[in-house]
């Protein structure tokens, strides 16, 4: 069997490489080894509830991807004007977070001291020449307590990460960029803060299973192969040859111009490449990756005190909490839960609470109605309640990371049709590695002969 373009993974990467190029007229196949597509993209419903499962919401920016998932039929839903709000736990309570870099200076979140240390910003340090993380970064231009406060809850919450091992420049460009090009994060924010892009965060009626259920549907019937098991890839006559079963039937023999990969980078150490090309690749598997559990909580309205105003409330690490933060689920987009009901999903684990996957479903679960009942007030019995447990959540773009992307660029030049594609690449994101995954099928279909 002879295809333009074979894809291993059919998670959100790499349903829309295939996606773009079927409507490109390059027919490609999709090799997935679980059960389903979507990968970590997957919604919950039930009795009226719409419980996301990984990526909660798409943030827009004016970079052309709406247009794209309009193409693909998606109906968008914009999130509530209340979404704009979020909130800090701090000493116990949920608390406004600042707005921006002059909010920082009124908030009741930090000290005296501490807004005092946000106002000699201007006057930090010069950056080094090299990368650091994200707390270095934040305690040289704005002090520890800002660190510890605003910036190490952020990073939880992003990346479920750990902000003392976390590369500024891959994980958070903008702020790298802001510092070089304004020598100040506080005199960027006011200069820049009008002009800034105008980002919106949308979500889909059926939830963010939305967007891979309507790749699938453009990439029609029979492209798409579950449960599939790869025995064997080389390149062979300016090809790739790849042998493949399914279900235990008969290996089948696959001839690809192209081969894109996208699977986490755990998975490719498993992968039975050239061994030259998986010797580039060997630090891959080593890419950390904590475990995070989402956990979705329906309750009736009237047993939850707190007014939910908002996007929803990270948890710092100096508060000693379980979680590291929860959505406001209901608050954000229309018909998540049924008339009187809230939804809250909540996260546990991440680096800071790595051993967190060890304990029973149930003790997850109460640990998250402990924080909840402290900081929203919620009592009582939940009328909802969904678990969604990942082994191996999210990478993290820690401090090295250049190199391994490096070494990825390399596989690429020296093995011409190879392309990687997902999360671990062009940010973790999902509106990031979708836009990375759209500008490699559009690669792949230039050079197209």
């Amino acid at each position: 069997m002879k295809i333009h373009a074979l894809i291993l993974g059919a998670g959100p990467a790499g349903l829309a490489v295939a996606s773009t190029l079927h409507r490109a007229g390059l027919e490609p196949l999709v090799l997935e080894n679980a059960p389903r597509p979507g990968g970590s993209v997957k919604t919950h419903r039930e009795n009226g509830f719409i419980a996301e499962c990984g990526p909660n919401a798409f943030l827009l920016e004016n970079d052309g991807t709406e247009a794209r998932l309009r193409q693909l039929g998606l109906t968008l839903q914009e999130a509530s004007a209340a979404a704009r709000k979020r909130y800090l736990v701090c000493h116990g309570k949920a608390t406004p977070a600042p707005g921006g870099p002059l909010g920082a200076i009124t908030t009741p979140l930090l000290s005296l001291r501490g807004k005092l240390r946000i106002l000699a910003e201007p006057f930090a340090a010069a950056p080094p020449a090299d990368d650091e993380s994200a707390a270095a970064f934040t305690r040289r231009r704005l002090g520890a307590e800002a660190a510890t406060r605003l910036v190490e809850p952020m990073v939880a919450g992003i990346y479920a990460g750990d902000y003392e091992k976390i590369s500024l420049r891959h994980a958070f460009p903008r702020l790298r960029e802001m510092e070089r090009r304004h020598g100040s994060l506080l005199l960027a924010g006011l200069r820049t803060g009008r002009a800034a892009p105008r980002r919106r965060m949308v979500n889909f009626p059926g939830g963010m299973a939305d967007i891979p259920g309507a790749m699938e549907r453009t990439i029609g019937p029979g492209r798409i192969r579950t449960d599939a098991t790869v025995h064997a890839i080389e390149p062979a006559d300016g090809m790739w040859r790849v042998e493949w079963s399914r279900h235990g039937r008969a290996r089948e023999v696959v001839h690809a111009t192209t081969l894109v990969l996208a699977i986490p980078p755990w998975r490719m150490a498993g992968l039975p490449l050239p061994a030259s090309l998986q010797s580039q690749l060997q630090p891959w598997e080593s890419v950390e990756a904590p475990p995070v559990s989402v956990i979705s909580l329906g309750y009736a309205r009237d047993q939850v005190t707190h007014p939910l105003d908002g996007f929803g409330m990270l948890s710092p690490a100096i508060e000693r909490r379980h979680i590291l933060g929860t959505l406001f689920q209901s608050t954000l987009f229309p018909g998540r839960a049924p008339e009187g009901c809230v939804l809250l999903t909540t996260f546990l684990g991440g680096s800071r609470h790595p051993h967190a996957g060890d304990q029973t479903d149930a003790g997850q679960i109460k640990d998250v109605r402990t924080d909840l009942h402290d900081l929203l007030g919620a009592r009582g019995e939940p009328v909802f309640t969904h678990l969604q447990r990942w082994p191996r959540a999210i990478p993290q773009y820690n401090l090295g990371y250049g190199v391994l992307l490096e070494r990825l660029d390399a596989a690429e030049r020296a093995y011409p049709g190879l392309h990687f594609c997902g999360s671990y690449r062009a940010g973790v994101a999902l509106p990031k590695t979708l836009g990375h995954a759209f500008a490699t099928a559009e690669k792949i279909v230039a050079t197209a002969v």
